[in-house]
């Protein structure tokens, strides 16, 4: 898993990652594997994204 240390830059990898599974789920629908595979991805970057800013507080 990739370590961003610069916020900004994670939530543009967030926002890239989300515009790429909705480009695959129009294509090939809701339950194609990669869908789910992009899903994870974004899910772990949320992760990360939720940790940092939540440590900040």
């Amino acid at each position: 898993m990739r370590r961003f240390k610069n916020l900004e830059s994670l939530k543009n990898q967030i926002t890239a990652t989300r515009a790429k599974m909705n480009e695959i789920w129009n294509q090939r629908g809701y339950t194609d594997s990669e869908v789910l595979a992009v899903s994870i991805q974004l899910d772990h970057l949320i992760n990360q994204y939720q940790q940092i800013t939540y440590t900040k507080k």
